[in-house]
């Protein structure tokens, strides 16, 4: 039988205790309760002249995806990080329980303060701007939702094992916050872009997440290219997952061989 309740337990631990220690953190409060508000106020401030119908459901897609990335890079990412300078990685990695299961907890338990974030942003943009927020299509929605977070989640996964290898993880944490802003489409259209950086644009899933989510709320105009992102969507969370599979084999058989977990 296969042992589902330890697996449970394993993630459940680790998303408590690294939720925990993660809002406990300055840097993380701020990503978390007022990076929302800024974000909203600048966008809205960005939009105000233009007047653009369907405002306040880009602002809260835009802002929440914004805030939602910021969580994965500066805490799924920066958990190994901080595992590896406090000298506890190298434990955990070797503990009874899989690391990647830990790791997963880790990145379950940043998505759910993520999605708070995404929470106080509507907050924002309805009760402080007066902007009206409808979901339209809410089955298509829900969806859309769904295939976001569980997005998110496997690049958290992917990135997370790749910081595994590197001892620049602050550098790069930094370095890819806001081009991610840019290349998906989270602060203007992704048709200002040069072709080169519109090609990267959609092998991210963010610019799909934040294009099904528009659609759903602001009103589906044709359901098979909705249905056609969706399906898009799907096949970059397989990508992503089946990555992470391949990286973990090739990485877990270099890290036990070389012994580069640690700091020195």
């Amino acid at each position: 039988m296969f042992p589902v309740l330890p697996i449970i337990n394993v993630i459940f631990s680790s998303l408590n205790v690294h939720a925990r220690q993660n809002f406990a953190r300055a840097t993380f409060q701020f990503v978390i309760l007022f990076q929302p508000i800024l974000l909203s106020f600048l966008l809205y401030m960005m939009l105000r002249g233009s007047n653009p119908v369907h405002a306040g459901e880009y602002i809260v897609v835009s802002s929440g995806l914004m805030n939602l990335w910021s969580s994965i890079i500066f805490s799924s990412a920066g958990d190994i990080d901080r595992e590896r300078y406090m000298g506890t990685l190298e434990c955990i990695y070797v503990s009874p329980s899989d690391f990647r299961l830990i790791f997963l907890g880790h990145v379950l338990g940043n998505l759910l303060l993520g999605l708070f974030s995404m929470v106080l942003s509507s907050i924002c943009v309805v009760f402080l701007f007066g902007l009206q927020v409808h979901i339209e299509n809410p089955a298509e929605f829900l969806c859309a939702f769904t295939l976001s977070i569980l997005s998110f989640t496997a690049i958290s996964l992917l990135i997370g094992l790749i910081f595994t290898l590197s001892r620049s993880a602050r550098i790069l944490m930094n370095c890819l916050e806001y081009p991610i802003y840019i290349l998906c489409g989270l602060v203007f259209p992704i048709s200002v872009l040069p072709k080169a950086l519109q090609f990267i644009a959609y092998v991210l899933s963010p610019t799909w997440a934040a294009q099904l989510l528009r659609e759903s709320m602001a009103g589906i105009q044709n359901i098979r290219i909705f249905y056609f992102d969706l399906i898009a969507l799907s096949i970059l969370i397989l990508v992503y997952f089946l990555l992470t599979i391949v990286l973990f084999k090739k990485i877990d058989r270099r890290v036990r061989i070389d012994g580069t977990l640690g700091v020195h």
